[in-house]
């Protein structure tokens, strides 16, 4: 039995310093001996953690260790992780961005992005989505008229309100090309000024532009189908497994459907669910039309008017529009950089309203220093006591 917590001398076989802490399973903690078959069991109280999701600016901020106020909002969040208080998963973009940067550092940062996520992994954001498309279409065909339901499950895989181990394995998966990141960045940013050209020229409402925003992501949804769906009719083998990722979506939504029916219909009754109240209830579709619209409002009132500036300045704005869309719906809090804080933060959204996410910036730092230490204020005396039964002072053979 591996002992990965030495506390004393076994009660079983009287051995010294071969007896204390096992694993954590199940909010069970196990104790036993490193040379006799002596166990012994605790129950450990029930957690409820603060899902915090930390963007790239942060973490930057806090490896440099150079600002006072990330500094000190880092030391409450690995104390209250540590506490089981907290829990700041990790995504796909930390990743991407921490190794875009050009510095022999960046491995380095990634592990202190890894350290601090302590092993949690939000699920990427296509997945996030289509779980949560298929769920409203599901609900569009049963006319389900209850509240969208928000599951954590969708966005991570592990429950987050269970005990840490002391033991995880990390696996390791094929890392995204920097520089076709970069390169898409580019391309993306390129297209910005032509588009808040059109904006500013444009007359239609806040609300209009956002259900505008709303139909023409699933016009996309169904074109990405349909040029799948000609490229494989038109015998390229290769189309199925070169199209973009969001082709699929339709053909998901079509299996929900009579396998017997006309496929004509059935496409139909996809694209009248595009149209529908139930599609713009989808979170990911919600926000992220949401966000674009607060964007095209900013550029109307002369926000980026030098079009290179703007073109640095949100050079990465789909890829954070992309990630807050898919997660903040599952954290009580996001902290993100000044800009798309702006617009989390519009009142015509009301994203925390809808979804209960509170947004912190740079410019609101001593509010996040204050939401963390009222975090580290719930620890209780029963969670007290369960911590010193978990991470006892060790003693050494």
């Amino acid at each position: 039995m591996l002992v990965t917590r030495i506390i004393g001398t076994c009660p079983g076989c009287k051995t010294p310093n071969a007896f204390g802490n096992v694993n954590i399973h199940n909010n069970m903690l196990t104790r036993g001996c490193g040379v006799c078959s002596f166990q012994q069991s605790f129950l450990l109280p029930e957690l409820s953690k603060t899902v915090i999701y930390l963007d790239q600016s942060f973490f930057s901020h806090a490896f440099r260790d150079e600002l006072k106020e990330f500094k000190t909002c880092i030391s409450l969040i690995i104390e209250a992780a540590h506490n089981q208080l907290l829990v700041c998963p990790r995504s796909s973009l930390h990743e991407t961005e921490t190794f875009q940067w050009r510095d022999k550092r960046s491995e380095s940062l990634w592990e202190f992005i890894k350290h601090t996520s302590r092993g949690h992994k939000f699920a990427p954001a296509y997945r996030i989505k289509h779980e949560q498309i298929l769920r409203a279409f599901q609900r569009y065909l049963a006319n389900d008229q209850s509240p969208f339901p928000v599951l954590r499950s969708d966005a991570l895989d592990d429950d987050v309100n269970e005990w840490e181990d002391y033991l995880s394995i990390e696996v390791e998966l094929q890392k995204d090309d920097p520089e076709e990141t970069r390169a898409s960045k580019q391309d993306t940013s390129s297209k910005l000024p032509a588009l808040f050209e059109s904006w500013r020229n444009g007359n239609l409402t806040f609300e209009e532009h956002f259900r505008y925003e709303l139909e023409t992501a699933g016009k996309m949804y169904l074109q990405a189908y349909l040029d799948m769906a000609t490229r494989i009719a038109a015998g390229d083998l290769a189309a199925s497994l070169d199209a973009p990722i969001d082709s699929g979506i339709v053909e998901m939504l079509l299996t929900e459907l009579d396998s017997d029916g006309n496929p004509l219909e059935q496409l139909q009754q996809v694209a009248q669910f595009f149209a529908s109240d139930y599609f713009r209830e989808v979170p990911y579709e919600y926000i992220s039309s949401g966000l674009i619209t607060v964007l095209r409002d900013r550029v109307r009132e002369g926000k980026y008017a030098n079009a290179e500036k703007a073109k640095q300045r949100l050079s990465g704005l789909y890829f954070d529009i992309n990630h807050i869309a898919a997660h903040a719906p599952y954290c009580h809090a996001m902290f993100v950089d000044s800009e798309m804080h702006d617009y989390a933060s519009d009142s015509r959204l009301r994203l925390t309203a809808h979804y209960g996410t509170v947004f912190f910036s740079k410019s609101n730092m001593s509010e996040f220093e204050s939401y963390l230490r009222s975090i580290l204020e719930t620890r209780t005396r029963e969670l007290a006591e369960a911590l010193d039964l978990v991470y006892p002072k060790m003693r050494t053979c």
